[in-house]
């Protein structure tokens, strides 16, 4: 049997580059800058909406070639419409923009172990109270795969469907901006500043953002502020930002304790062309980026309404 996802309509979920996903996956340090984590990851939050006491389990995923498959995949379940799905593996290729000769080594070292074993690690768990009584639901990601050289068959789990389908908040990735951010510090900053617009300056303690970039205690917190402050600085000259400022506490000339970033639903989205451009400057902040069709303005995503919740802010 397939199960679809029933959300009402979303007009953003048709459009090439971008995806939705919850919340759950961005804010929390379920993709993270490579080699920050032990090999296995295992993440609690007390309460998100209706949920509580969430539970993910996972090998240790990257912001950048795990995430971007995990959002191939939510847009082919979009597309096809159904849990269960199967794609010419040189989509996944031209996705991933992997060169022709690369392919082969790309398969065996790199795509195989991502489908066999990383995303198929995921694993959710949650408690939720219906009527009187309270209950403890569990899911994978994936519930089946078969990969061959050519083609790749993927089941999505229906409880993740249903558990999908039942949250109220979803958050618009554009992969035109993930291409300009191949930093992982700037884009898991992008990713976080997504779903955190309660309001035009967001606040953003050091501590908080060692736990979403998921850094052990052998990095020192004044290399991680420096690397905090140089993507900040990045993602301003390309247009996200409007601008940030360190929170130093008591003391001006003691450690920062937390950023106090300003951004707005209008910076975080639009202009792509300015920022396209501004990325291929050259900036030592940034990567070369490729040629990118500018999105047209009506096809940004409608804003969504952030209702907030204390323990995800």
């Amino acid at each position: 049997m397939e199960y679809i996802i029933t959300r009402k309509e979303r007009r953003i979920a048709s459009l090439e580059h971008f995806i939705s996903l919850p919340k759950i996956f961005l804010a929390l340090p379920f993709f993270t800058p490579k080699n920050t984590t032990s090999q296995e990851s295992h993440i609690t939050v007390a309460k998100f909406g209706e949920l509580k006491d969430i539970k993910l389990k996972s090998v240790n995923l990257s912001v950048i070639t795990d995430f971007e498959v995990f959002l191939f995949l939510m847009k082919k379940a979009y597309e096809k419409k159904s849990n269960t799905f199967e794609f010419d593996n040189f989509e996944i290729y031209d996705y991933l923009k992997i060169k022709s000769n690369h392919r082969d080594t790309f398969f065996k070292s790199v795509y195989l172990n991502l489908v066999e074993e990383k995303l198929s690690s995921i694993d959710v768990s949650y408690s939720k109270k219906n009527d009187a009584e309270t209950s403890r639901y569990g899911f994978k990601f994936i519930e089946y795969r078969k990969v061959s050289k050519k083609k790749t068959s993927v089941r999505l789990s229906k409880e993740f469907i249903e558990f999908f389908n039942g949250l109220e908040d979803l958050y618009e990735i554009s992969r035109r901006v993930l291409n300009l951010l191949s930093n992982e510090y700037q884009r898991i900053l992008y990713i976080l500043y997504i779903c955190n617009r309660r309001n035009t300056t967001n606040y953003f303690s050091v501590d908080d953002l060692r736990k979403r970039f998921s850094v052990t205690e052998k990095m020192p917190n004044k290399t991680f502020v420096m690397k905090i402050r140089d993507a900040n600085k990045a993602l301003q000259a390309l247009g996200f930002i409007s601008g940030f400022k360190e929170d130093k506490g008591e003391k001006a000339n003691g450690p920062t304790i937390r950023f106090l970033v300003d951004y707005t639903y209008k910076t975080l989205y639009s202009d792509f062309g300015k920022k396209r451009a501004a990325a291929e400057l050259n900036l030592s902040a940034f990567n070369s980026t490729k040629k990118i069709k500018i999105l047209e303005a009506e096809n940004l995503p409608k804003k969504i309404i952030n209702t907030g919740d204390d323990e995800w802010i």
